[in-house]
């Protein structure tokens, strides 16, 4: 039996532009990282009788391309047809922009617009965020303003950028869904790759926040924090078979982390110490892998499949 998983990634952002021209658009890198940790699953874990498929559609969010809702899995009404694959999944992409900037982005209201119809209306489907995505949907599906309990918001991060690969410490409420996946990190500590100067932040409404700490993070139930950096105390939300989300990028190696410092530290104006010192963190993109992202790939693909525990 195959279990085919159809997942519509939105393009938010193109990458750096020789990280384009060597992988293509980030839907292309999710792609070929969710396809092979399936294929990897698929000789592990599973027998003959019983296989993952993943499939991918893109879609380009900046030109108002989404999926149409009759697509979705579990879509019921007038306007239903028949659909071989229906969307399983529906996956926001990092990019550059600010959440913080959406009272003057239209492309990213409509966005915001998408994510709420997709959680309140079609619970079959579940939602997926990296970098900006996480941040979007922290903002889309988190935060709410009649909550009297806390806050929820996105900011720039007042203690700088995370850039190149960072220890993550995962929390056990996240770690005990996918112990097949995440159970052999060493003290729990997940090493990723990094790009971000914003962050999510979640506390109990009346709480101090300082520039040089934080207080601590505060989420409705169900919702569940998977980690934490010392600057960036959210580093991804899990709602059991529904969300989860990622600050980090599973989806990227050290290859694609420093074309993207790379063409960042003009723009962004860094010294060329900084760049070597982010480059540092990046690592050496000609070795293997130094971070776990096959290990929260393999969390991804479990989440996709159902299989938490």
């Amino acid at each position: 039996m195959v279990h085919h998983i159809h997942i519509a990634v939105l393009d938010v952002d193109i990458p750096a532009r020789q990280l384009y021209e060597a992988r293509g658009l980030c839907s292309a890198h999710f792609r070929a990282v969710l396809r092979e940790t399936a294929a990897r699953l698929n000789e592990t874990l599973f027998s003959e009788k019983e296989q993952l498929d993943v499939k991918i559609t893109p879609y380009d969010i900046r030109g108002g391309h989404y999926p149409d809702l009759y697509k979705l899995r579990g879509h019921t009404g007038p306007d239903q047809y028949p659909v071989a694959f229906p969307v399983d999944a529906v996956l926001i992409t990092g990019g550059s922009p600010g959440v913080y900037e959406m009272d003057r982005s239209p492309w990213m209201q409509e966005l915001k617009g998408f994510v709420r119809t997709v959680y309140a209306q079609y619970p079959q489907v579940r939602i997926l965020g990296t970098c900006f995505g996480h941040q979007l949907i922290s903002h889309a599906i988190v935060r709410n303003k009649e909550d009297t309990a806390r806050d929820v918001w996105v900011e720039k991060c007042p203690l700088g950028r995370e850039v190149g690969i960072h220890n993550v410490q995962l929390n056990k409420g996240f770690l005990d869904a996918f112990p097949a996946a995440l159970g052999h990190l060493p003290d729990g500590k997940l090493r990723i790759q990094m790009f971000h100067g914003d962050r999510v932040m979640a506390v109990e409404k009346g709480t101090p926040v300082t520039v040089t700490e934080s207080p601590p993070v505060s989420l409705p139930a169900p919702w569940i924090n998977i980690g934490s950096t010392q600057i960036c105390p959210i580093q991804g939300l899990y709602h059991p078979g529904r969300v989860l989300t990622v600050q980090g990028h599973y989806e990227m190696d050290a290859f694609g982390l420093t074309k993207m410092c790379l063409e960042a530290a003009p723009v962004m104006g860094w010294k060329e110490s900084k760049l070597a010192l982010f480059l540092e963190q990046v690592g050496d993109d000609l070795k293997e892998d130094q971070c776990d992202r096959k290990a929260f790939a393999s969390a991804v693909v479990s989440f996709l499949a159902g299989f938490e525990q």
